[in-house]
């Protein structure tokens, strides 16, 4: 009697389950469709601040100094957090925390420096398009103007210098005497005020660096909250989708 009652069940297909394997790749094509659109979108609006925004006059370099664009971090990291955790519903519930946020401590970095990378070849394009030299050229002597002011070559000169110089030259005459103009720039401000150019350089790396801390600062709270609600999301998800399966066989 027993088992003609179980014998209905044992007859019926089993319930399919997904293989580890698969949820991983689905996990991992997740993650990078969702840092993708990230840096897509902040790649975007970045190049519509330096194209139309930033050249304004006088209004335009009080915004770019400030560094104002960069308060989409705090829409554009709640997404990507919020969406890299609950792109974890993917994973088994066993997988540990340490181990989802991976993804995130990659993201957070590349999302965060995109703005800074896409600004710099920005740049080099306009000093490109005011002289007849080649890329080659305007980067090697972008370089050399990046070490004269203390700075190292390439992207990471970049980001440096303009913490202290958010303006920079935008044309090669102006960029051979960017060192010059400096120096009289300082002295200028020390024949007015009386006080030492070190002082001065101290007050705008600090006020540079500071801008910049502050919105890393910003992008790493506001994406580490948003990923913890993901994974909140994620494992309501994951319950969910085990309560549905468990109710199914009940109504049959």
């Amino acid at each position: 009697m027993g088992q003609s009652l179980l014998l209905p069940f044992l007859l019926a297909p089993a319930m399919p389950t997904p293989h580890p394997s698969a949820n991983v790749v689905k996990y991992l094509l997740t993650v990078l469709a969702i840092t993708a659109a990230v840096i897509g979108v902040r790649l975007l609006i970045t190049w519509a601040a330096e194209v139309f925004l930033h050249p304004i006059p006088i209004l335009g370099g009080w915004i770019k100094s400030l560094e104002l664009v960069e308060l989409s971090v705090v829409v554009l990291f709640a997404f990507l957090g919020f969406g890299l955790g609950s792109a974890t519903h993917h994973l088994s519930a066993k997988t540990p925390v340490a181990l989802k946020s991976i993804a995130l401590l990659v993201a957070l970095p590349l999302v965060f420096f995109s703005s800074y990378w896409l600004r710099h070849q920005l740049w080099l394009s306009q000093l490109t398009a005011e002289s007849d030299l080649t890329r080659e050229q305007i980067t090697s002597l972008a370089n050399q103007a990046l070490v004269q002011q203390g700075s190292r070559e390439g992207f990471w000169g970049y980001y440096t210098i303009t913490t202290r110089m958010p303006i920079l030259p935008a044309t090669v005459a102006e960029l051979e005497r960017m060192a010059e103009d400096q120096k009289w720039f300082r002295s200028e401000l020390t024949r007015f005020s009386g006080i030492e150019p070190g002082v001065f350089s101290m007050i705008f790396d600090g006020a540079g660096w500071g801008i910049r801390i502050f919105y890393m600062v910003l992008a790493l709270l506001t994406g580490l909250i948003y990923f913890f609600k993901g994974l909140a999301w994620a494992d309501v998800a994951r319950l969910r989708k085990v309560a549905q399966g468990a109710a199914a066989p009940s109504k049959v």
